[in-house]
């Protein structure tokens, strides 16, 4: 299986879904792709993407870094800019440690701790801030 461009919020990422065991995720990747699992996280292919699961291995949430080429709508993806949020986006919200676009739920841009509070993203970061990671959560 390769690992596709597709984001779905609140559901999957690259094929990979939410709920799913990351044993089947491994057995499915590590013939093509560098897997390394840790206690409570699996990383693909050096954080292409990141699978979160608890002990019982069920994914409860996923990242990707700026080398995953897909995108959502072709609002958001991993990599943008402050420039390109509000360049393809009507609104941005700081929740829960993301940005937040257009009430899209359960895909965001981690924010940096210190950082993940704002009234409007151009408070906090010039246009040229790049937002290295997309999450989709639930």
């Amino acid at each position: 299986m390769d690992i596709t461009t597709t984001i779905t919020p609140g559901k999957s990422l690259g094929g990979i879904s939410i709920g799913e065991q990351i044993d089947d995720v491994i057995a499915r990747l590590s013939n093509t792709y560098l897997i390394d699992k840790t206690i409570n996280r699996t990383t693909i292919n050096g954080g292409l993407i990141t699978a979160y699961h608890g002990d019982d291995g069920l994914i409860s949430s996923l990242s990707c870094n700026s080398n995953f080429k897909g995108s959502f709508q072709k609002k958001i993806w991993p990599g943008m800019t402050v420039a390109d949020v509000i360049k393809n986006t009507s609104s941005q919200v700081a929740w829960s440690g993301f940005v937040q676009v257009d009430r899209i739920g359960g895909v965001g841009l981690s924010l940096p701790n210190e950082l993940d509070d704002f009234e409007r993203l151009t408070d906090d970061f010039d246009d040229s801030y790049v937002f290295e990671e997309l999450w989709v959560y639930e």
